[in-house]
């Protein structure tokens, strides 16, 4: 967490007014949120908060460094983004604060890995239809992403999120029979199954594939 320090400068007032001066300055308008408390405004550097964001991931920790005393050694993550769709100019950004102690509700990226059998040696398709899990844990046991091997899967297999073998401290908020990946015949698949001679139905399902 220490990697990603982010300078936060006081906010007097929250206003049209104010952001547009901040911006005109190169600060970002930002609202900082915790437990259901009213929120702190600041701004963040914009140029700093793109530098750290090209290598962060969703849902990187971030350490904030300020003059304000309620916010300064304080850490949290990106909670709301707003962006120009023209020329992606950072409108806003709220942040959750965090505390030590104190699970957490975050939204992970998925990383998939490895080969599948089923598309190397059986001609399926590997398709993924999720990209990010909900885990509660603790900010210091925050992933910055979470890795999902494929290595296993023979066609019509899937992995779902309640497959994943989670870290000690680290609970599941996702829905466990959601689908991570699946490997599903495609054309060259359905052909070696069903073979010269089997006569079947174009377009019947690849023996083995899920329903």
């Amino acid at each position: 967490m220490t990697d990603f320090i982010l300078d936060l400068k006081e906010r007097a007032t929250v206003g049209k007014g104010e952001s547009q001066r901040g911006r005109r300055e190169g600060f970002v308008p930002t609202i900082l949120y915790s437990n259901g408390q009213r929120g702190i405004p600041a701004f963040v550097e914009e140029r700093q908060f793109r530098q750290l964001a090209e290598r962060a991931l969703p849902s990187q920790v971030f350490t904030f460094k300020s003059e304000v005393k309620e916010l300064d050694g304080k850490i949290g993550i990106v909670k709301d983004l707003q962006l120009v769709p023209d020329n992606r100019e950072i409108l806003h950004i709220d942040f959750q604060l965090l505390q030590e102690g104190q699970p957490v509700v975050v939204s992970v990226p998925l990383s998939i890995q490895g080969e599948a059998p089923g598309v190397k040696n059986q001609g399926g398709v590997l398709t993924v239809q999720c990209k990010e899990i909900k885990l509660s844990c603790l900010p210091s046991s925050i992933p910055t992403e979470f890795e999902v091997s494929v290595s296993g899967l023979q066609l019509g297999q899937r992995i779902r999120t309640g497959d994943l073998e989670l870290p000690e401290g680290v609970t599941l908020k996702s829905n466990p029979e959601e689908t991570i990946a699946n490997v599903i015949a495609g054309r060259a698949a359905r052909l070696m199954n069903e073979g010269p001679e089997s006569g079947g139905e174009a377009g019947a399902p690849a023996q083995g594939a899920a329903a």
